[in-house]
């Protein structure tokens, strides 16, 4: 393949360069955009005249860094922060806003509004025109669920700045909601917000939100079970809220979350069930060319838009709207030319679709498909006819899991070893599901009484198939977890599969020596890895809400000190954590106390103290454990004070000379306050768990 036949990809290295630094450093350029303008000028200059051959990389090189230039201003000036009417330079200590809902609200543990503010005010009735977004998170109730796009409401709140995670490797999802250009949240009750009126946003996604609510009323009629509606609801419109923990995680450890988003396939399934039925139509002349592919288009954008325009989808849709208009032009292009045409159109729309894991992984499964499937074709075995369809399906099934290998262990620190018995499963079925689901719907218009049986048969597919999905999960060493990957070796290996799979397919060996180097690359930062775990000694005290979790790392043992924690609070407080280290669960757990010590090696756990390697850590509950300590100051790191303990800090010093004062999450936040002003007036560090996150202490 020349390198004149993918313009758009050589267009789109500079640019992503350009966006990805811009998100990087996020700071403003002064006078760039002057910059660009001049920019432009040269190159369009540039582009009209004629250059000799041996000057031409001037023009390749002038046009590179303008679009190195323009990514780079493009993703800085898309923060909304940088707006001149933001909320926060017109209005500052705003205390109500007025806005319009701008997506659908997300129903968890909190009901998720993004508001897309009109005004703001700092007094009662001095309302000031602003822009801006203000995520507000609301308890689940009737009034907060019957919220719906394009509603205006107004709320009386502060804005506060979203918060990074408290947790060492916890998922940053300050960082998840940045990329979603939402940088402010307010927690707000019921009688502090209300409802203004109804019908605004724009009319187009409104009335896809609205289909998708009586879509997923008519499902719930014919999937009356909750793990089924799930299922059936995250496959056709890819509503993904009412799927179980326990669900999640069997398609996650069967590596088959894909399906369960809306994608790139699920729109191929549409386009193909489209193109079949629109192909009956008696069109003649160049009307049937056009017909054709206005109608299908016209269906796939408004699957599109009911299954809530994910990128994942979006980018399918426009890849096949590039490529069924090129058709009817008569017009033939590279995959990958498409590939990054489309990119580059999402692009332009919005820079942070880069940052976006679905984005990532849907252009990473396409570019797997496409440039890793040929090779896998040219030496598959050959098949009988009756099972080349599902060899097929297998086939792809692997080239896009190689594809998005290097970003699924980056992201997810985990392997599923049978994706590709699972794929079978997810694939044909989901295929299945999805045709008889749309002939369901027509059904259920026309001839209620065939919906009732069809409706059936697909409900027991669907049983069918999470039982098969739940067999596999529990298959003997279905997925290594715990694999963690910096930037750099996903880097290196994805060099190892373009350059093994292209040394294979054109029997280029040296181009196989450079895929074996990056592997080995990988390997060996995974060695260092592995000594330092070997050589670690860390203590963390988690923000585990009003609960105490303390893990002692030494080496190849963890040791656990924690209370009667919830199992699902303490996953989500120090898992990625301890599987950062190199743990997949604890080595013991304790409850010490003054009577029952905890011993080991290089640990010994007495309250109120704690000995671990050469660090001295005193563990404070209740007034009465000041008295086991001596009357002379014992040095330690540091003095924990938890279970608001009824001791003031000037007291605590008659005992203890700590280098830190932490004050655990177990605390109220009043009396932590307390302590925090305490500390100041005697010059004392203090690290408050709650405001500050959890506390470590590295040994070596």
């Amino acid at each position: 393949m020349s390198p004149h036949e993918i313009p758009f990809v050589r267009l789109l290295a500079p640019f992503l360069a350009g966006i990805a630094l811009g998100a990087a450093v996020e700071r403003p350029v002064s006078g760039l955009w002057i910059g660009l303008l001049l920019g432009g000028a040269v190159v369009m200059g540039l582009a009209t005249r004629k250059q000799s051959f041996r000057y031409r990389w001037v023009y390749g090189t002038v046009l590179a860094a303008w679009l190195l230039a323009a990514g780079y201003w493009h993703v800085v000036e898309h923060d909304e922060r940088r707006w001149s009417r933001h909320f926060t330079t017109v209005c500052p200590e705003a205390v109500a806003f007025v806005g319009i809902v701008d997506d659908a609200p997300d129903k968890g543990g909190k009901v998720k509004i993004p508001l897309r503010l009109e005004a703001a005010a700092e007094q009662a009735g001095e309302w000031q025109v602003c822009e801006g977004y203000l995520l507000l998170l609301a308890e689940p109730t009737p009034k907060s669920e019957a919220l719906r796009y394009g509603d205006r409401i107004w709320v009386a709140a502060r804005a506060r700045p979203t918060e990074p995670p408290k947790n060492p490797h916890a998922f940053d999802y300050q960082r998840y909601l940045h990329y979603r250009n939402l940088h402010y949240q307010a927690f707000v009750r019921d009688s502090i917000w209300g409802l203004v009126d109804r019908g605004h946003g724009n009319w187009l996604r409104r009335t896809a939100y609205a289909w998708r609510e009586r879509l997923l009323f008519v499902l719930r009629e014919y999937f009356p079970t909750q793990d089924e509606y799930a299922v059936a609801s995250a496959l056709l419109l890819g509503y993904k809220e009412d799927l179980s923990e326990e669900l999640r995680t069997t398609y996650a450890h069967t590596g088959s979350m894909h399906a369960l988003a809306v994608s790139g396939t699920h729109v191929g399934l549409v386009y193909a069930a489209l193109y079949f039925l629109i192909r009956r139509i008696p069109w003649r002349g160049s009307w049937k060319r056009w017909g054709e592919t206005m109608l299908v288009l016209l269906g796939i954008w408004t699957f599109a838009l009911i299954t809530g325009a994910s990128p994942s989808v979006v980018r399918a849709s426009t890849m096949f709207t590039l490529f069924l208009v090129g058709k009817a032009l008569h017009r033939r292009a590279s995959t990958w030319n498409v590939l990054g045409a489309t990119a580059f159109v999402l692009l332009l729309y919005s820079p942070y679709h880069l940052f976006d894991l679905g984005f990532q992984l849907s252009f990473a499964a396409v570019a797997g498909i496409v440039g890793i499937m040929p090779v896998l074709q040219r030496y598959s075995p050959r098949m009988p006819r009756w099972l080349q369809g599902a060899w097929a399906v297998l086939l792809v099934g692997i080239a896009a899991q190689l594809g998005t290998l290097p970003l699924s262990l980056y992201y997810f620190h985990q392997f599923p070893v049978y994706f590709w018995l699972a794929g079978w499963v997810v694939v044909l079925g989901g295929a299945l599901y999805m045709w008889g689901a749309g002939l369901l719907l027509v059904l259920h218009a026309l001839v209620p009484q065939a919906a009732e049986i069809l409706g059936a048969g697909l409900y027991y597919w669907l049983f069918g198939m999470n039982q098969v999905m739940r067999f596999i999960q529990h298959l003997p060493g279905s997925v290594v977890q715990g694999i963690w990957l910096s930037t750099a070796a996903v880097v290196c290996l994805y060099v190892c599969i373009a350059y093994s799979t292209a040394g294979i397919f054109h029997r280029r060996p040296r181009w196989l020596l450079i895929a074996l180097s990056a592997l080995l690359v990988v390997m060996v930062e995974r060695l260092i890895r592995q000594v330092e775990q070997v050589r670690q000694c860390q203590a963390v005290l988690y923000a585990a809400g009003r609960h105490f979790l303390f893990d002692f790392f030494d080496g190849s043992q963890l040791y656990v000190w924690s209370d009667s924690i919830p199992q699902r609070r303490e996953r989500f407080a120090a898992e990625s954590h301890r599987s950062a280290l190199g743990f997949l669960k604890p080595s013991e757990r304790f409850q010490a106390s003054f009577s029952q010590p905890f011993r080991a090696p290089n640990l010994l756990v007495q309250p109120p103290f704690v000995q671990f390697s050469d660090k001295s850590i005193a563990v404070i509950e209740h007034a009465g454990q000041l008295g086991n300590t001596t009357g002379v100051p014992v040095p330690v790191e540091a003095l924990i004070l938890r279970q608001n303990a009824q001791v003031r800090l000037t007291e605590c010093l008659r005992h203890f000379a700590p280098k830190t004062v932490v004050i655990d999450a177990s605390n109220s936040p009043g009396r932590a306050r307390r302590w925090a002003a305490e500390g100041d007036t005697l010059g004392l560090a203090i690290h408050d768990v709650q405001r500050h996150g959890a506390w470590r202490l590295r040994v070596r």
